[in-house]
């Protein structure tokens, strides 16, 4: 998986850039393996972006990153939010769950 120092460094430009060339997140999509780990990355930069910044996506961000690829993509249908979890959780990539979703 290669990410870009502006998704990292400069979230706002690379998302701007998405928004005005959405070719590009057939590539985000190519270079992350796979749509969890593309949905992450996208609601990653988002959540860097916002006026109380975070670096951990919700289970909510992380479904809303995916549909958005999926839509830009021409995929037809996207992950469950559960499958999105688990596959950012194996890759290991932490996820904020409602707390109703852990507990057994």
């Amino acid at each position: 998986m290669r990410i870009s120092t502006d998704e990292l460094e400069r979230p706002t430009e690379w998302l701007r850039r998405l928004a005005e060339n959405r070719a590009l997140y057939r590539q985000l999509l190519d270079n992350a393996g796979g749509l969890a780990i593309a949905a992450y990355r996208l609601a990653r930069a988002r959540c860097r972006i916002q006026p109380v910044p975070t670096a951990i996506p919700t289970a909510a961000e992380l479904r809303v990153a995916a549909d958005e690829i999926a839509r830009y993509v021409g995929m037809r249908f996207t992950l469950s939010a559960r499958q999105l979890v688990a596959d950012c959780d194996h890759a290991g990539l932490a996820v904020i769950v409602p707390i109703n979703a852990t507990a057994a």
